[in-house]
C-alpha cells in the first residue's frame, strides 16, 4: 500500500508561489483573503532565516529552486531583475530620435 503524502509533498511549486504572492498582496493591500492555507504553512517560512517579511517576498527573498519550501536571500528584487533584462532587449530612442537595438545603444553608450 503507497504511503500517504505528506501536506509538504501535495503542494506543488506553483501552488507555494500561489499562497505566497496572495500572503504578499493581503500586507500590501491591508486586506484579509481569507486564504484557506495549509496548516502550518506561514509558519514555516516565518521561522526561517532569511525571511524578511511577507511585503518582502520577491524583493529581498524568494524560495529556493531545489525546494520551494526553504527562503533564500535575493541580491536583487525580482522587479529590478526585470528591468535589466528589458534593458538588454528592448530598442531605445536615441536624442536624436532614432531607433536603435538595446545592443547597440549599449555599445554607443559605453563607447563614449
Amino acid at each position: 500500500m503507497p504511503r500517504k503524502k505528506t501536506q509538504k509533498e501535495s503542494l506543488t511549486i506553483e501552488q507555494i508561489k500561489r499562497y505566497l504572492a496572495l500572503l504578499k498582496a493581503e500586507v500590501e493591500y491591508d486586506k484579509d483573503f481569507n486564504l484557506k492555507l495549509p496548516t502550518g504553512f506561514k509558519t514555516s517560512f516565518e521561522n526561517q532565516k532569511h525571511f524578511k517579511g511577507w511585503i518582502n517576498y520577491h524583493v529581498t527573498w524568494e524560495v529556493s529552486t531545489k525546494d520551494p519550501w526553504v527562503v533564500v536571500s535575493r541580491k536583487q528584487s525580482l522587479e529590478d531583475e526585470w528591468h535589466d533584462e528589458l534593458l538588454k532587449v528592448v530598442p531605445v530612442i536615441t536624442p536624436k530620435g532614432e531607433i536603435v537595438s538595446a545592443e547597440e545603444w549599449d555599445k554607443r553608450s559605453t563607447s563614449t
